[in-house]
């Protein structure tokens, strides 16, 4: 084999390592857009819910205060409502980690963690053959 030769053959095996890292390079820029776009479009979706949940929470808390204020005094009957509230909150801080952390780091960790691969179970049988 000649000197120009092992220089083509170097060349040409450079130049795919090269299209090959720009490739991975491109791959992975488009997988992080992906998972980047997906994570903020789940963060607004969530906080825009929360908005409204809260909006419509705070109608619904003053109107069942009002009716309940129809039965006794309007003070006890906004008190019995904070009560409820103030037992929501409690549930949610003894099982916060039930409600609010585990599906959040699921969430996170199948956006932006790779699936895993199912274990390979390996027949001894047939590894074990010897060729005669």
């Amino acid at each position: 084999m000649s000197d120009n030769e092992n220089r083509t053959g170097l060349s040409a095996i450079s130049a795919s390592i090269k299209q090959y890292l720009q490739l991975l390079v491109e791959d992975t820029r488009l997988s992080v857009t992906e998972k980047l776009t997906r994570l903020l479009a789940a963060i607004a979706l969530a906080s825009l819910l929360t908005i409204l949940i809260t909006v419509v929470l705070l109608f619904a808390t003053i109107s069942s205060a009002l009716a309940l204020s129809m039965v006794m005094s309007p003070v006890w009957a906004f008190i019995i409502v904070a009560g409820f509230f103030l037992l929501i909150m409690a549930l949610l801080i003894i099982f916060r980690m039930q409600l609010l952390v585990n599906p959040i780091a699921r969430y996170l960790s199948r956006l932006l963690l790779p699936a895993p691969q199912p274990a390979k179970t390996e027949n001894n049988d047939e590894s074990a053959s010897v060729p005669q």
